[in-house]
Formats: structure tokens, C-alpha cells, sequence
């Protein structure tokens, strides 16, 4: 897989043999003994979080959420896999188009109140403003994502490597 197929937001999921247990301890041994990349992680039970470095943390720079389901019947694990950026950046880029987006709505509705007050409507020039703040998000997060892509690749062949496939192939 290269960097130029994987999403902003990537999802991955699919069964492992392998016991919920058994998959933490793979994480926790790879981390410490086959780690070039100097990954740190926080493993629990069900939730496993993949992260570089301190001094190669940047903006943009993803990590790795795993969760694991384990099904007793059959003996396997349910992995499902998200490639994110930082849930802070993540956030405010969010909360910035929901607020953008509104202001757009709420400076339209101004427009048309004013026209038929027959003021002058300058709600249409705020809407504008705001549509083209609007775009300069999407720009940001566009590039934030451009440069989060060159990362991901590290961190799908660190879980491909330790579960011993190219799991992380179709993201969903």
C-alpha cells in the first residue's frame, strides 16, 4: 500500500487468530525489541494506541488507534484499526468548519431578513467572508493531511508486522 492510497481517516478491520492477550503482548514485545521507528504505545485489554515519538511529533503527525473485540465462541479477535491525526488537531479542525459553517447559515438567513427590512444586507458580504474562510480549512486540513500521508506508511507496516500479514489492506 502507498502513502497515496491511505485516507485521512483510514479505517481497517479484520479477524486475527490470535487471542486478545496474545495481540498486546505482540505490541508490547515489538515495542521494546523491534521498534526502529521508536514508537510508544499505551496498551490496555481492549485498546491499544500507537504514537511516534516525542521529537518527531509535528502538527500533523498520525497515530494509531486499535481496538479489539474477542469472540469466544470461535476463538478469534475482531481488530479494527484507525489511522488519525491527533484527537486535539482532529477536534479543532472540526469544530472550526461546524462554527464556519454556521456563521455561513446564520449571516445568509441576516441577508435575506435585511433585504426584506430593505436595509442594506450586509449579512451576504459576512456569509461571504466566512465562505472564504470556509475554504481556507479545507485548505489547511488538505495539506495536514497531505503530510500526515508520508507518515502512515510507518505505522501500517509496524501492525502488518506485528500480526504477521498485510492485514491493513482495504480500509473501510
Amino acid at each position: 500500500m502507498d502513502a497515496q492510497s491511505l485516507a485521512l481517516r483510514p479505517r481497517f478491520r479484520f479477524t486475527s487468530e490470535m487471542s486478545r492477550n496474545e495481540i498486546v503482548e505482540k505490541f508490547r514485545k515489538e515495542l521494546n525489541e523491534n521498534n526502529p521507528e521508536g514508537f510508544t504505545g499505551v496498551l490496555t485489554d481492549f485498546h491499544i494506541q500507537i504514537r511516534f515519538p516525542a521529537h518527531k511529533h509535528r502538527l500533523w503527525t498520525p497515530y494509531m488507534e486499535i481496538a479489539l473485540e474477542e469472540n469466544l465462541q470461535d476463538r478469534t479477535t475482531l481488530v479494527r484499526v484507525l489511522l488519525t491525526p491527533i484527537s486535539p488537531i482532529w477536534m479543532l479542525i472540526m469544530f472550526l468548519l461546524i462554527v464556519t459553517s454556521t456563521s455561513i447559515f446564520i449571516s445568509l438567513m441576516l441577508g435575506i431578513s435585511q433585504i426584506m427590512i430593505e436595509q442594506e444586507p450586509w449579512g451576504f458580504y459576512l456569509a461571504g467572508l466566512c465562505a472564504v474562510v470556509l475554504l481556507g480549512l479545507y485548505l489547511i486540513a488538505r495539506q495536514g493531511r497531505l503530510l500526515a500521508r508520508k507518515e502512515m506508511p510507518a505505522l501500517k507496516k509496524f501492525a502488518d508486522q506485528v500480526f504477521g500479514c498485510d492485514c491493513l489492506m482495504k480500509a473501510h
